[in-house]
Order: C-alpha cells, then structure tokens, then sequence
C-alpha cells in the first residue's frame, strides 16, 4: 500500500500533499498514510484510476457512518494544474470537522523538490482557514 504513496510523490501534486500532510498532522510516522485512488475504489466499489470522489462529499458520507474524532482522519485533495495558472488550489478535510483548510501552491516549487522532501515541505499559502481550527503542525512542539 505504502507503494501507492511513494509513487504518487514522484508527480507534483504528490509532493504537495505531502507537505501539507506534514503540517495537519502532529508527526507522518504516527498515521497511516493512504492514496486516495485505493481508499475511494474500496468505498464506492469502482477503479476509474483517480481519486475525484474522494473529496468532502463522500468523507461526509463515510464520517455520518464511523463518527471519527477531530484530527483521525485528514485528507489532503486537488486537482490537476489548470493549463492558464502556474498554481494549483487544494483543500485540507478533516472528517470530523470537513474542509478546515484552502489554500494554493507554486507548481514549479513542488517540482523542482525531491519526491522524498528532504528539504522538508513545500511552500503553500493558506487563503481560508475554518474558525478556530490551527493545523497540529503549526503548534509549538512541547518538550519534557
């Protein structure tokens, strides 16, 4: 499964998704990271090779059912590059709480990164953030 996700880092949008898991999330290792395409073909029972279904619509429709927590299950979605924008506009779904975040990337800064972001994550700009929401990223770390 975790193949899915190496390979999906090798195109930009991967990339971006990763980074932005990178900040929704308090640590990568911590979760389990799915490809949407395999998450939505096991929901909806079909392989149409994406994961368009895969947006607040149908993670409303699985929340109604399993009651997930605030920060158990986050989603990271976009679309393709539109063909006139040298940026592409995401949306951050928290199943408990839906879209709690939106936001734009620099297409050229998710490639000229490495796949495995050694440099650590893409630069992206938040433009709407759900009232009182704040990504376990951007928290102050606590030390003991």
């Amino acid at each position: 499964m975790q193949k899915a996700v190496a390979w999906r880092t090798m195109h930009t949008q991967g990339r971006a998704l990763m980074s932005l898991m990178m900040r929704h999330t308090d640590a990568l290792e911590n979760y389990v990271i799915r490809e949407a395409e395999f998450v939505c073909t096991l929901l909806i029972g079909w392989q149409f090779g994406d994961g368009h279904l895969h947006d607040e619509r149908t993670v409303a429709a699985v929340q109604k059912r399993c009651n997930f927590e605030p920060g158990e299950v986050v989603i990271t979605f976009t679309e393709s590059q539109p063909i006139h924008k040298n940026y592409i506009e995401y949306r951050v779904i928290d199943a408990a709480l839906g879209v709690v975040e939106r936001g734009t990337y620099i297409v050229k800064d998710a490639a000229d990164a490495h796949p495995w972001l050694p440099d650590g994550p893409i630069a992206h700009q938040v433009t709407w953030t759900l009232e009182g929401y704040h990504a376990p990223g951007d928290l102050p770390k606590v030390t003991t």
